[in-house]
């Protein structure tokens, strides 16, 4: 097994170091590149404490800068948190992985499955230290991209025209700007806004539990539009029918046994019908306008 294949070159791994007593800041740049052009290929961030801002270009390589950020009480607090958290690439096949590690941090290059296993409850008591990766990151415009953060930031990604745009966001919002492609994103509990150079053509979907939902597609759009969501409303100013609503069984446990729930999800036709676009959230509003 390798992490790393010849054709990945760390360019520079430390430009700039700033210290003081409770703080560390520490730019990283690295370089990667696919091993040959195809539309399979695919780059993971998968960060748990910053932001991850992405743009498409014409270049062939993937071009990756990071602000390290270690805050703590002394200086050997900062230094202990220097150790331990760092940028990790590996590379398996059309697949390319940059990660936030850590102590608490397991991935496997097999499945390309990462986990972060630091009991939330005590990390900064077992730790003493806090700390932020914030990416910036070039990449071919026509690659497909996999990104994720958990706290303390937000995703940016514009220009980026892959098959597929696939983002998470805990407790941050996510924007994408001028972008095409299959696309599945969840903002938690934040806004997701999407301007799109081209209409998706393959079912999407877009989850936000506490934020709302804001896309602007391309001229005349004909989709069949799934739409859930408690709190909230639906709005648009494209010519909209109303369908059958789908009925879901669910199952639930109970302690005399499994029963069934049933629940329905609203079912729009936008135009003429087409690709699935799939809206699921509890508390924000859904706005779909060209």
């Amino acid at each position: 097994m390798k992490f790393l294949k010849p054709i990945i070159t760390i360019i520079v791994c430390c430009c700039t170091i700033i210290v003081s007593a409770q703080r560390s800041t520490e730019t990283i740049q690295k370089e990667v590149q696919f091993n040959s052009s195809s539309k399979e290929n695919t780059f993971y961030v998968n960060n748990m404490n910053g932001d991850i801002e992405v743009e498409g270009y014409n270049g062939k390589t993937i071009q990756i800068e990071v602000v390290k950020t270690i805050r703590g009480k002394s200086e050997e607090i900062v230094a202990k948190g220097k150790r331990e958290i760092n940028l990790k690439i590996a590379q398996r096949g059309n697949k390319i992985y940059a990660y936030s590690n850590s102590p608490y941090t397991n991935f496997d290059i097999e499945t390309g499955e990462y986990n972060h296993k630091e009991n939330w409850n005590f990390r900064y008591r077992r730790r003493h230290y806090k700390y932020s990766l914030d990416f910036k990151i070039k990449v071919p415009k026509n690659i497909s991209i996999d990104v994720s953060t958990v706290n303390d930031g937000d995703i940016y990604v514009k220009n980026v025209h892959g098959e597929s745009i696939t983002a998470d966001n805990i407790n941050g919002a996510i924007t994408l700007k001028n972008v095409s492609g299959t696309t599945d994103v969840n903002a938690l509990n934040k806004d997701i806004t999407i301007v799109y150079t081209k209409n998706p053509t393959k079912e999407s979907w877009y989850k936000s539990l506490n934020g709302d939902i804001k896309i602007t597609f391309q001229g005349e759009l004909n989709a069949n539009v799934s739409h859930r969501t408690m709190n909230g409303g639906f709005y648009t100013n494209y010519s909209v029918s109303e369908l059958t609503p789908q009925i879901v069984q669910e199952k639930v446990r109970k302690s005399k046994g499994v029963k069934y729930k049933v629940r329905s999800k609203g079912q729009f036709r936008i135009g003429n019908g087409g690709v699935q676009l799939n809206f699921d959230q509890l508390n924000g509003d859904t706005i779909v306008k060209k």
